[in-house]
């Protein structure tokens, strides 16, 4: 089994915390991010800047030419972000269509040009519920398939498949990970809403720690 992975790495903090744990279990890291015109691109300048820290080889591969056959979510269109707790309406409609299977066919392909005998994303278990894509049957699916996609196996991993973002920030503290290196907001401006569901959750995880989000809000958290 080769000692390297590739880890699908937003800039969030789900990834960002997977990107560290990779490495604290001794992998060697190949990070790779997607630019699919998301509001909230600035992420990948967050995902550049920890990399370049690290000394982890980093790809931003820029798929913006596939927006029309991507398209339908707030995330990438002109609706507006739901705010607030998600409920199964207002998180449909940051559904991307078929991102996870995309990035993760790309990110397969990388893995064989780099030797990894696996790829990582950050599914949890809070997207399973609406998000087909973060669900365990799907990445056991997926895993299947690009096991026998290539000549060279690659395994679908997903480490935090059985954790809400409360127990993933819980493994990034007990590493001693700086959470002000990461953007989670899906409104790309210039301080973090504090507002839309992603923001909703982030504050609700470091809350259940007692401790503050070190991000700026523009509204008081």
């Amino acid at each position: 089994m080769s000692d390297t992975v590739v880890v699908i790495y937003s800039g969030g903090m789900d990834s960002f915390t997977l990107l560290h744990l990779a490495r604290a279990r001794g992998y060697r890291v190949h990070a790779l991010s997607f630019n699919y015109g998301q509001r909230h691109v600035r992420e990948l300048d967050c995902a550049a800047a920890v990399c370049r820290q690290l000394g982890v080889p980093h790809q931003v591969l820029d798929i913006t030419a596939l927006s029309a056959v991507m398209a339908g979510s707030a995330l990438t269109g002109g609706d507006e972000v739901p705010e607030g707790h998600y409920e199964e309406a207002s998180m449909k409609a940051t559904v991307v269509p078929n991102r996870n299977m995309i990035l993760l066919s790309l990110a397969t392909g990388y893995a064989v040009t780099a030797g990894a005998g696996a790829v990582w994303y950050g599914a949890h278990g809070g997207d399973h519920a609406i998000y087909p894509d973060c669900r365990p049957e799907f990445v056991e699916k997926m895993d299947a398939v690009c096991r026998i996609a290539n000549y060279e196996p690659v395994a679908i991993e997903a480490p935090f498949m059985a954790m809400d973002k409360g127990q993933i920030l819980g493994e990034g503290l007990a590493l001693g990970l700086d959470y002000s290196q990461t953007w989670t907001c899906y409104n790309g401006r210039k301080k973090a809403c504090g507002r839309c569901g992603s923001c909703v959750e982030r504050l609700e995880a470091f809350a259940s720690h007692g401790l503050t989000d070190p991000l700026s809000y523009e509204v008081e958290a």
